[in-house]
């Protein structure tokens, strides 16, 4: 064979030779034997190292079996135009036992990892087997491997194309586009992907780099350079540098920006933190100070430019991390993305949030002027985050000094608690106060979250919190969060736990006072009975407001409220008359006339119209099916016109 073969005729001339060596399903017994002892053959082995051979490759360290697996499938890429290829049709044409195939499934795996191949749904896990190891070890289910397709990675074939950049060409031109600038980026990437793959043993910082691990690290410097020297004669701004720029990024930052870019584009689903972590660091002490650039209080996190696991919100350990959606539109799009498209991609698919937009004013609020006017006093603080002045008076240090606290401005956050009977205004007055700030509101019911499994409660405590997180992070007019009927989760907790229910009740308890106690922004919950409310949590809410009965003036102002000018003959209702007989609240009122309305709706001619004894009979209806609900003897108080 000539020696000045290319990486892609070595491979299709290997796995042209595989392919004719099949075995044939109607002889299968006496094929396997044969099938199997031929690729030991000189022919093979030749092959086999003339590839592995070239310098490319190495650094990779493959076997044979690596690269007869890799030959077949460059085979079927390019001669059969196999695109997607089944996993074990690929490792049958190498082992024709049907139980080698399935132990060699872990050999696939660690192909997919190094970007050799590529599947685009992954359902495999980062796990350690010790704390002190420092390589990725992977746990997966191998029927999830096996139910998705496989092909030759992009970054692999233009590899074995040879149609890498020179780094070189063209480095005294300035960069023409974003997407030439970001091919650049890339190039990078993979680069420093590749030095990362050696162990830390082998690319010590202080000792004599091997030549393979020295040459890709000098070719990760030398694009590094090639970047710096190109944007230095480019006059455009690129949509990463407005980022760099924006939130003051260093260049580890970037680089783990960019990856987890590229791993976007690619279709994966997040990153391994060490693996992230190794193209920053050189040894394994640099590796654990460089975690910082992944923690909850680092730029990236903190800017909701990258997304740690869903437990972060609870400190809990975090494996994987993530670009966030529209970051990657900003650096490849150039578009920014605004605040309502940003709520909608981190909501999607979501089975706690119902995202509102409310219309209702403080001015709408039926209730008593000083009790509106603490709200708008309370949410005045809010805006002008009088936390901070009142942390520097020392309002918040409670006799003691935080060890390691630095002096920085407080993110302001609100917790307030609504309390008081059924129908009172606390929903529409969480609405109200969301349209005050100018924000959504993003409602959940109490009952989303309780679960009959064990453990899924606590879960989905932690999933609803870690979701409004997100949101948080990453736009930038959060909206209002509203627990809706939260008694059951801020009850008192139980001193003696003698089942796992209990343990259970109080585990839940716990995780909501954490969360209240780290969230910022503002959150609202509504509750019926205030005098469950355990003590702990009525510390965490600054504002704590009793929505009382309204008196007889606020149930006229609901009355007329709710009895529109558009009903037909509402002028003559007596609306004095239904408010002294009925103590009712705002949200009985409500139903009251939507029922008496589709009633009057119902009938036909001129009968079609709204009238008193209608209302009177659906009143009467809703005292009766109210435990708490009183009404006044009507003819005492004032006759009513029965038209």
């Amino acid at each position: 064979m000539n020696n000045t073969q290319k990486p892609y005729q070595i491979l299709l001339h290997l796995g042209s030779i595989i392919n004719k060596q099949l075995p044939e399903k109607d002889n299968y017994q006496e094929s396997k034997k044969n099938h199997t002892s031929d690729f030991n053959s000189e022919k093979h082995k030749r092959l086999i190292t003339k590839f592995t051979n070239l310098k490319q490759f190495q650094n990779l360290q493959l076997t044979n079996e690596d690269t007869l697996i890799i030959a077949f499938a460059w085979y079927k890429y390019i001669v059969e135009r196999e695109f997607q290829i089944d996993p074990l049709k690929l490792l049958e044409a190498i082992y024709p036992n049907p139980s080698e195939r399935i132990k060699q499934l872990d050999r696939i795996v660690r192909l997919l990892k190094y970007n050799i191949l590529y599947t685009k749904k992954k359902q495999i896990k980062f796990q350690r087997t010790r704390k002190s190891d420092t390589k990725s070890h992977i746990n997966f289910q191998k029927y999830s491997l096996l139910e998705n397709d496989i092909t030759i990675h992009r970054s692999f074939s233009r590899l074995i194309l040879g149609e890498e950049i020179d780094v070189n060409n063209d480095i005294d031109k300035p960069y023409q586009s974003n997407k030439e600038f970001l091919s650049d980026w890339f190039t990078y990437i993979d680069k420093l992907y590749r030095f990362s793959l050696w162990d830390f043993s082998i690319r010590k910082t202080n000792s004599t780099l091997d030549e393979m691990p020295a040459n890709d690290m000098l070719e990760a410097i030398q694009w590094k350079e090639r970047i710096a020297q190109r944007l230095n004669k480019t006059n455009i701004t690129f949509p990463l540098m407005d980022i760099v720029d924006e939130y003051k990024l260093d260049e580890n930052e970037s680089i783990i920006l960019m990856f987890l870019v590229k791993e976007d584009m690619e279709g994966n689903d997040g990153a391994d933190v060490e693996d992230v972590l190794k193209l920053i660091s050189c040894d394994q002490q640099e590796m654990y100070r460089n975690r910082e650039y992944v923690s909850i209080d680092s730029r990236l996190v903190k800017n909701g430019l990258i997304e740690t696991s869903e437990n972060v919100f609870f400190r809990t350990k975090s494996s994987d991390i993530r670009i966030s959606s529209d970051i990657t539109r900003r650096i490849i799009m150039k578009t920014s993305v605004n605040d309502g498209e940003k709520l909608l991609q981190i909501l999607k698919g979501n089975n706690f949030y119902t995202l509102f937009e409310p219309a209702q004013t403080l001015n709408d609020l039926i209730l008593p002027t000083e009790m509106k006017n603490t709200i708008r006093t309370s949410l005045n603080q809010y805006i002008s985050n009088i936390d901070y002045v009142l942390s520097q008076w020392g309002l918040y240090e409670a006799g003691m000094h935080e060890f390691g606290k630095t002096d920085k401005k407080i993110e302001p956050g609100m917790l307030m608690l609504f309390y008081g009977h059924p129908g009172t205004g606390k929903t529409f007055a969480a609405g109200a106060i969301a349209n005050y700030l100018s924000k959504k509101l993003l409602v959940t019911d109490m009952s989303r979250i309780q679960s009959k499994w064990v453990g899924d409660s606590e879960k989905n405590i932690q999933r609803m919190f870690s979701l409004f997180e997100r949101i948080v992070r990453r736009t930038d007019n959060p909206p209002v969060l509203l627990l809706n009927e939260a008694d059951q989760f801020l009850n008192k907790r139980l001193n003696n736990t003698n089942t796992s229910v209990d343990i259970m009740f109080n585990t839940l308890q716990n995780l909501f006072l954490e969360a209240f106690e780290r969230l910022r922004r503002i959150l609202i919950a509504t509750t019926n009975l205030r005098e469950n409310i355990d003590t702990a949590f009525s510390r965490r809410f600054h504002l704590k407001l009793e929505f009382p009965l309204p008196d007889f003036e606020e149930r006229m102002k609901l009355w007329k409220l709710h009895i529109s000018d558009m009903i037909p003959t509402s002028n003559d209702i007596d609306i004095p008359a239904l408010a002294n007989s009925y103590q009712l609240t705002g949200g009985q009122i409500k139903i009251i006339v939507k029922n008496a309305c589709i009633e009057a709706a119902s009938r036909e001619g001129k009968g079609r119209k709204l009238k008193q004894k209608d209302l009177i009979k659906y009143c009467d209806i809703e005292v009766e099916s109210s435990f708490c609900m009183k009404k006044n003897p009507i003819g005492f108080i004032r006759k009513i016109k029965n038209t």
